[in-house]
């Protein structure tokens, strides 16, 4: 009986294992099946990635070189003065040349006018130039003649309609002076590379004199009027980028003072974009401000001299002002920045019918005994130079002016349409 039972139990049990054995294989196997299938099904139709439209982008930018004063003092129009055949000044701006003519915007500061020779050439304090400087100034590329110094009117009204004359035509344009009310209200404008600049040129004053009173357009002044704020404020409004040319500062001093830097607060909060200025014959620091309103601008506080006859080491030592914008363009939008900005040294060499500017990155030694103030001031030497650049790089600390390798690239904004939005939003 016991072993009856013991073989009916053992026949049930291997009854449910062999139901259970049948069961799991099946199931094993059908799942298998799926993932196959569907590993097949993916090979054949991969799986489609999500394409994001990319934009086209074109990006564009403007290179500008910019130095300080030509200033025409006797040793260096003497020979001119002496035989007209001797008017040809290109050696100026020869070792320069090249970097010139390589950007695609160049501007100068022309600190004196121009007169005919009949009415005779001088130096300080009522300057005449011969205006083969100007013709010089063409054949070494510069674009933009900076024209409104405190020398503008030295030799008159008639000297400035008389410069205004000579650059009529040319390939150059000189900012600054105006034979008309009309041109004086008209802002200048340059597209270059795609991108439209707009240019102005204002002084501090002219020597103690006055303007005409039946002429006051014949110089762009830093008037009291607030006139030449207006102007700025139109230049950005007709363009993308404003450059302001600014006479101003305290001559021989190497900081800008408190009322040329309200001076350049009013010209940034106005729409500047970059300040170039000139005046006291000494070089300044440059770099990124910003003003109390939080606008800022790239600024050469003073480039200096580019070729005198001032007798300081000092003055003999000028700076030139390199640097470039960019224009980002994606779609419907653009982005403007001031990409780039250098600044070099360059000296003036003094020779005997040879005055002469010579990149501070070339000069040496053996240049510093052939200079003329060598005698009168022995120290002067590639070390003078080198010392005294340095330490205009290092005073702009002292003038709120941040070092533009931080800073850049630095966003330009057009605030006249910042401003025309923030109309549009409280209207709505």
């Amino acid at each position: 009986m016991r072993i009856l039972l013991l073989t009916i139990f053992l026949f049930i049990i291997s009854c449910a294992e062999t139901h259970e054995v049948t069961k799991k294989p099946s199931e094993v196997q059908k799942t298998e099946v799926t993932k196959t299938d569907t590993a097949v099904f993916e090979e054949a139709i991969p799986e489609k990635e999500e394409v994001i439209p990319q934009e086209d982008s074109t990006v564009s930018e403007v290179s500008f070189f910019a130095i300080g004063d030509v200033l025409f003092h006797t040793p260096l129009f003497k020979a001119c003065k002496e035989d007209e055949s001797k008017c040809n000044f290109d050696y100026i701006f020869a070792p320069w040349k090249e970097e010139i003519q390589k950007a695609d915007i160049a501007a100068v500061n022309q600190e004196t006018i121009f007169v005919p020779r009949e009415d005779g050439y001088a130096s300080y304090p009522s300057f005449g130039s011969p205006e083969e400087v100007g013709i010089a100034e063409i054949a070494a590329g510069f674009d933009i003649i900076t024209h409104a110094t405190n020398h503008t009117i030295d030799r008159k009204a008639s000297a400035v309609d008389y410069t205004i004359d000579f650059w009529t035509g040319k390939s150059a344009k000189a900012l600054g002076i105006h034979k008309t009310q009309s041109s004086q209200d008209s802002v200048y404008t340059l597209d270059k590379n795609g991108i439209r600049f707009a240019f102005v040129n204002f002084t501090y004053g002219l020597n103690g004199q006055k303007l005409p009173s039946d002429r006051p357009y014949l110089v762009d002044l830093l008037d009291s009027s607030g006139h030449w704020v207006e102007m700025v404020r139109k230049a950005e409004a007709s363009a993308e980028v404003t450059v302001a040319f600014m006479h101003f500062g305290t001559e021989y001093v190497e900081l800008p003072t408190a009322e040329a830097m309200n001076d350049a607060e009013q010209a940034i909060d106005a729409g500047a974009d970059i300040l170039v200025c000139a005046h006291p014959h000494v070089i300044e620091p440059y770099g990124i401000y910003t003003t109390k309103a939080g606008n800022r601008a790239l600024v050469y506080w003073s480039l200096g001299n580019f070729v005198s006859n001032q007798q300081d080491i000092s003055t003999n030592l000028g700076g030139v002002a390199k640097f470039a914008v960019r224009k980002v363009v994606k779609g419907s939008e653009a982005r403007l920045e001031v990409s780039s900005a250098t600044f070099e040294g360059s000296v003036t060499q003094q020779e005997v019918g040879n005055y002469h500017a010579i990149p501070l990155s070339d000069y040496s030694d053996s240049l510093a005994e052939l200079h003329l103030l060598k005698t009168k001031i022995p120290e002067l030497s590639l070390k003078a130079f080198t010392e005294l650049f340095q330490k205009n790089l290092e005073n702009a600390v002292k003038c709120n002016t941040e070092d533009p390798s931080i800073v850049l690239p630095l966003k330009i904004v057009n605030l006249s349409k910042k401003q025309d939005s923030v109309k549009t939003l409280k209207q709505k």
